[in-house]
């Protein structure tokens, strides 16, 4: 099944999942591919770029397609992994650029726009209380819906990371998922198989 989300609408995707056709096969009115140095204040100010530039500048559906754990949205890099090889030297993990409860507080430049819900199309973001306060932070910050999931997810076809869905249309959530209002309050919620707008 899928989840049919009703235009105008965004979706940003992450680095990690551009596939060899360009894109990670899902497609809205506007989809872009985000570069791995993306930053907080690169993802605002995106939206704020595709809602000034649709009609009424609103946006019914904003989807962000990014790796996610527990109160933790990774959109870039700030600096890359190093692996010089077994024996070369010293393994650096890569530092990320995250959307965390520092700094929901960024997404208050949205006020201005009329935003439907920002869909977390990510793991885990919901999986702690820290998880949904990030939530609930960019909900009542952005003035607008948000969706988040508890689990991990998984996309059609992992072995091939492959997915191809109708455009306006996102593959399913799996596990507990929950949407906030705009004043912050959550609720358990189901959209898997609907139409949103």
């Amino acid at each position: 099944m899928s989840i049919q989300l009703q235009g105008p609408s965004l979706f940003l995707n992450s680095y990690h999942f551009t596939d060899i056709f360009g894109g990670c096969g899902m497609f809205m009115d506007t989809t872009w591919n985000c570069p791995s140095t993306t930053t907080v204040k690169d993802v605002v100010n995106w939206i704020g770029i595709a809602c000034s530039s649709a009609p009424g500048k609103r946006l019914a559906n904003i989807v962000l397609n990014f790796h996610g754990k527990p109160g933790l949205v990774f959109v870039g890099e700030s600096s890359p992994e190093v692996f010089p090889g077994p024996g070369k030297g010293v393994y650096i993990p890569a530092k990320y650029n995250v959307i965390n409860n520092d700094n929901a507080g960024l997404f208050w430049a949205l006020r201005q726009f009329q935003i439907g819900t920002i869909w977390f199309h990510s793991c885990e973001v919901a999986g702690t209380q820290q998880g949904k306060n990030l939530c609930r932070q960019v909900a009542i910050a952005a003035h607008c819906r948000v969706v988040a999931a508890e689990d991990s997810q998984y996309e059609w076809w992992p072995q091939l990371n492959v997915l191809f869905m109708p455009r306006g249309k996102i593959d399913d959530f799996e596990g507990q998922v929950y949407l906030w209002d705009s004043k912050g309050n959550m609720g358990k919620f189901d959209p898997n198989g609907g139409n949103w707008s």
